[in-house]
């Protein structure tokens, strides 16, 4: 979906204008590997801005994120 939206866009998005492409897990925080995917399959759409939301049930939860985050803008 977001694909085709930014598709649409594309001529007529001011240039100050950013597009946020998110994705939200409220079960778990996938694995580093599933993140860094997802991360790349959001990157490829042409958003501006990736959004991860997820459920943190643990503190490794969140090491993870870092940990993804690290290698992001």
């Amino acid at each position: 979906v977001a694909t085709d939206f930014i598709s649409s866009i594309s001529a007529k998005k001011p240039e100050k204008c950013k597009v946020i492409v998110s994705s939200h897990n409220y079960q778990i925080t996938p694995s580093s590997d599933e993140l860094s995917d997802l991360v790349a399959r959001i990157q490829a759409t042409g958003a501006d801005i990736v959004k991860i939301a997820t459920t943190a049930t643990d503190i490794t939860d969140v090491a993870r994120m870092f940990q993804v985050m690290v290698h992001c803008q």
